[in-house]
């Protein structure tokens, strides 16, 4: 599977493990793992495997989940980075949890990368690739003037995009109803058939929510449900069901497999808006609580860089600026001496100089 929105990438010599307590979930990102070019991906049921394996062979990549039973990926991470085999190997965590707290944990333990459950194909690729080669190269790849609808591909716009809304139904009238409602706030799109509405959602761009009819022919929107929660790439879609007055009472079957809401048809305009908006809002919620977490590990990155050029590259010189000093102070009489230190200090104020544009550079930049 390979995403549209980024360029076809290859890393044919590295080794990626992958760590997850969910046979779909790793057998689904293992899939689009060797689609992306990577040359082989071990797979692990949990932290304990994936410490037994990084013992036995040269890992160049890990990817794990945070929650796994008997060592968890926080502890995992901790344990590699612990270990000078593995400190500066690439480890990306998968999670459920948006919460600053465990993202700032992780942050500190030395993950690479961190990408919040459920998932887009997109999202997780841009992430390995931004793990990998960092994140300006990632992000200036990963700029497109637009994709296939015309939208702006540019992963670090914080403006919030109109929500993409699936309408499902096997009457095309009924899906004209709704377009007609809701077109005016959102990207509506259509599909005829439960068949055709699982095609579109695994395709980028995916929608952000899908209205779908319960009753249709072939496949019925239960079972167009139950494909997509059970689908890691597809799981992260909302589920508002269209159901006419006399299948309400199937609806708790609906929540069961996932779904959020429900309509009664026929529709009504401002029951629709209401629905549909309470659950734009939460999507949107979501949406921004994952860009406060690049925004974090962003923030972080820079700390770090900064504190890098500070500690390696501005206060060497600056310490010898001051040796050069006490040495004008101990023989100030001394033409050889002093000619010596002034050019020692004209030469490291240039470099100080030089670094601090460079440091500058960095903050604009980031």
């Amino acid at each position: 599977m390979e995403s549209a929105a980024n360029p076809k990438k290859t890393y044919p010599q590295m080794t990626v493990l992958l760590a997850d307590s969910s046979d779909i979930v790793r057998d689904t990102v293992a899939n689009m793992l060797l689609d992306l070019g990577f040359d082989k991906v071990l797979q692990a049921s949990n932290g304990e495997h994936a410490l037994h394996i990084l013992s036995q062979q040269k890992i160049d990549f890990i990817i794990a989940e945070w929650d796994m039973p008997k060592m968890n990926g926080l502890e995992l991470l901790q344990r590699v980075r612990a270990d000078k085999r593995n400190a500066s190997t690439v480890f990306m965590m998968m999670s459920v949890v948006i919460e600053q707290a465990a993202v700032v944990q992780a942050i500190k333990a030395g993950v690479s990368e961190y990408v919040v459950k459920p998932f887009t194909t997109k999202i997780l690729l841009e992430r390995v690739q931004r793990a990998i080669e960092g994140p300006q190269k990632a992000n200036s790849a990963a700029k497109k003037p637009s994709d296939a609808s015309g939208a702006s591909t540019d992963t670090a716009s914080n403006e919030p995009q109109q929500l993409r809304i699936l309408v499902v139904d096997d009457v095309a009238d009924n899906i004209q109803v709704i377009s007609d409602i809701l077109r005016k706030d959102y990207k509506v799109g259509a599909a005829t058939s439960g068949e055709k509405a699982l095609k579109i959602c695994a395709a980028e761009p995916q929608p952000d929510l899908l209205l779908l009819d319960v009753m249709m022919p072939d496949i019925n929107g239960f079972e167009v449900c139950r494909k997509l929660k059970a689908n890691p790439l597809t799981q992260h879609i909302s589920v508002i069901f269209l159901t006419a007055l006399d299948q309400t009472q199937d609806m708790v079957r609906g929540f069961e497999l996932g779904a959020l809401d429900y309509i009664t048809k026929p529709v009504n305009p401002p029951v629709v808006k209401a629905r549909v908006k309470t659950h734009a809002a939460l999507i949107q919620s979501v949406k921004q609580m994952r860009q406060q977490i690049d925004t974090l590990q962003e923030n972080y990155r820079l700390k770090q860089q900064i504190s890098r050029i500070l500690q390696q590259h501005l206060l060497p010189p600056i310490q010898t600026m001051q040796q050069a000093l006490h040495q004008l102070e101990q023989a100030p009489d001394d033409s050889n001496n002093v000619q010596r230190q002034s050019s020692e200090l004209r030469s490291n104020c240039s470099y100080v100089s030089m670094q601090l544009e460079d440091l500058l550079a960095l903050t604009k930049q980031e």
